[in-house]
């Protein structure tokens, strides 16, 4: 690899990069991925750097794989929790990325339940700062995650059909997803109620079903999403259980085209937009996202690291 610049010295949506960048980043998860295959002991890529990471909403997957990238490759990581932090007292966001600045952090992992935190504070820091999800607006490394696992399962992500079913207003997956795939050549379809897609979705570039059946049968990939009740104002759907029957994935439904490939971001709420037996089939790559997004992770922490003095 002899370029390894990313066109940003940042992250903070997924249409900060491009074919180049997301090749690059791919080819980095690549490397990484085979390397601890066969070898766990740590890089020293990240040597003498401080990771923080910023969550102030919860986190599994997203939250745990940057540590874990992030030690894998040396840097020194610490975890920020808004709750016991001087937030609570009254100082503002701001005051409290200075702090943790003054301490000589140089990459911040932000995720945040406002949408636009990240960029606000990439624009007051000298540090690196990276979207782990802001709000309704995007979620840039989960789509990074997700289009290297499609990548990886086959061959290339160009002309291929991938369908996201679910809450797709609510979404920053979706967002996010729908910028990075479109800037890989795939073709984008969309399933969801009416009334859970976002308004002005023209300009999205993507085909809107109205039928289940009509999407799995144009899909080579679909992408399903939860409700996401927490963002959620009353009324959007009748109930949980109607869309479930319309909008859920069911083994009945997928069984009908086993070689279709499924992906979750997670959590997963079974028996509302996924059926649990569904989740056996050898091609719903749920847990191969997790995996790969630990890989991604680390590619995208050691290319960002480059632009430090």
């Amino acid at each position: 690899m002899v370029n390894e610049t990313l066109s940003h010295p940042f992250l903070l949506q997924a249409g900060d990069l491009n074919v180049d960048d997301i090749s690059l980043i791919f080819e980095k998860a690549r490397f990484y991925l085979q390397k601890f295959e066969k070898d766990t002991k740590k890089l020293e890529d990240l040597k003498g750097v401080t990771v923080a990471l910023a969550f102030f909403e919860p986190s599994t997957r997203t939250r745990l794989s940057f540590e874990l990238a992030a030690k894998r490759l040396s840097a020194d990581v610490f975890t920020f929790s808004s709750s016991t932090s001087s937030l609570t007292k009254g100082e503002s966001l701001l005051d409290t990325l200075k702090t943790i600045e003054a301490m000589g952090v140089h990459m911040f992992v932000i995720r945040h339940s406002c949408s636009g935190v990240p960029n606000f504070l990439q624009q007051n820091t000298t540090g690196i700062v990276i979207n782990a999800g802001d709000g309704k607006h995007e979620h840039p490394t989960q789509a990074l995650l997700d289009a290297f696992t499609l990548h990886r399962y086959f061959g290339d992500i160009k002309g291929l059909n991938v369908c996201i079913v679910g809450d797709i207003l609510h979404s920053r997956v979706a967002r996010s997803n729908i910028v990075l795939l479109n800037t890989l050549g795939a073709n984008l379809g969309l399933f969801s109620p009416g009334t859970l897609l976002p308004p002005k979705i023209e300009s999205w570039n993507t085909r809107i079903f109205n039928d289940i059946n009509d999407a799995i049968k144009w899909s080579n990939v679909v992408i399903v999403l939860r409700l996401q009740n927490e963002r959620m104002e009353s009324g959007l759907i009748p109930s949980v259980r109607e869309f479930s029957k319309y909008f859920g994935v069911t083994y009945e439904i997928y069984s009908k085209k086993p070689e279709l490939v499924l992906l979750h971001p997670g959590p997963v709420n079974y028996g509302i937009e996924l059926e649990y037996t569904v989740s056996n089939y050898p091609n719903v790559l749920i847990q191969t996202q997790v995996t790969h997004g630990v890989y991604i992770r680390m590619a995208l922490l050691s290319l960002l690291a480059k632009n430090l003095s």
